[in-house]
């Protein structure tokens, strides 16, 4: 998990965090299954008929510079998702054409600020990144320009108290992580279940902007079950989120199992069943069409079923993302159960 959270993996480039994934899978003898110019890169277990795709998507939330002024300050555009309050006083890497180059956004200092202005979120063209320079020139130095990529800073703790994870870009490494365990576990029970099942486990690439990845991999791979994994939103952590709106979701009390027009209920329904038998966690709750790969797969294949097992986080799209281990492994318990005993 450590590698694939330190490496960088912006929507569009996400070349860094790939190469642990490809090891990994490579690694273990997976066949490599499937890979295309958008940067979607899958392997596979088994030789059956019917095709199951697994996946995560592997992009990290990012910005682009859009404008360097005389000065040395570099301005930027949202492009995929970063949350702007939690970009203020907050430290970044910008990803230039000679390597990572380390920023820090500026803040004014409250003491010069109207009493508005303390009560106002900045909007995100008024945000600065200072990388230490005192030029455009040495901007353009160190390899950054108008379209260079901006990361929030490598924030990593996987032991963050008992059971915990702290990190940015969680979203979804951690599903691309869950998604590489499953087909570790599966490879010891192929006997089993391959001459059933094809199983397909991806590293979806530019879910934070638009999706883009899943519409290319499901159109060419046209699977017959996806079980897509992503994060959701846990409503537990104190933060004012309303249970009435988002639904009870807790770290530490399994993954969750989601219906909706994009969610088969017959998939989700089996996936409960093993783990009521199992003794496996889980947590259940309702959601709308759209916002993950699990809808554009649907879309996009030609007849393929659809499921949506989520990653209880707190504080998405921010440098401090949290999730829970046993969360974790409960979705890997109940994924390799179902493929295991036969049961889609």
């Amino acid at each position: 998990m450590s590698a694939l959270l330190t490496a960088y993996s912006p929507s569009g480039l996400e070349t860094e965090a790939l190469k642990v994934w490809d090891a990994f899978c490579e690694n273990l003898g997976l066949k490599a299954y499937y890979s295309d110019k958008i940067g979607n890169h899958a392997y596979s277990l088994g030789n059956g008929e019917t095709k199951i795709l697994l996946s995560g998507h592997i992009d990290e939330v990012n910005a682009r510079v859009i404008y360097i002024d005389n000065d040395g300050n570099i301005s930027m555009t949202s492009t995929g998702g970063m949350c702007r309050k939690s970009l203020v006083a907050s430290e970044v890497v910008i990803l230039g054409d000679k390597g990572p180059v380390k920023g820090i956004v500026g803040k004014k200092p409250i003491h010069l600020e109207s009493a508005k202005e303390r009560d106002q979120m900045e909007d995100f063209d008024s945000l600065r990144i200072d990388v230490g320079a005192d030029s455009k020139e040495e901007v353009t130095a160190l390899g950054i320009c108008p379209g260079s990529i901006v990361v929030y800073r490598r924030t990593v703790d996987v032991n963050f108290g008992a059971n915990k994870i702290m990190s940015n870009s969680l979203d979804d490494k951690a599903a691309v992580y869950i998604t590489g365990m499953i087909m570790q576990e599966l490879q010891k029970s192929v006997a089993q279940w391959g001459d059933k099942y094809t199983v397909i486990g991806m590293a979806a690439a530019q879910e934070e902007t638009g999706c883009r990845g899943a519409q290319i991999a499901a159109h060419n791979i046209n699977p017959d079950i996806s079980i897509d994994f992503d994060v959701t939103f846990a409503t537990d952590g104190g933060l004012g989120i309303k249970k009435e709106k988002q639904g009870d979701v807790r770290l530490g009390k399994g993954g969750v199992i989601m219906y909706g027009p994009d969610k088969s209920i017959r998939i989700a329904n089996l996936l409960k069943e093993v783990c009521r038998e199992r003794e496996i966690p889980f947590q259940s709750v309702a959601g709308r069409a759209g916002g993950t790969n699990t809808n554009q797969i649907q879309l996009m294949s030609a007849n393929c079923e659809t499921m949506l097992v989520s990653i209880p986080n707190r504080n998405m799209h921010t440098p401090v993302e949290v999730c829970d281990w046993r969360d974790i492994q409960s979705i890997i318990d109940m994924t390799v159960g179902v493929i295991e005993e036969c049961r889609l």
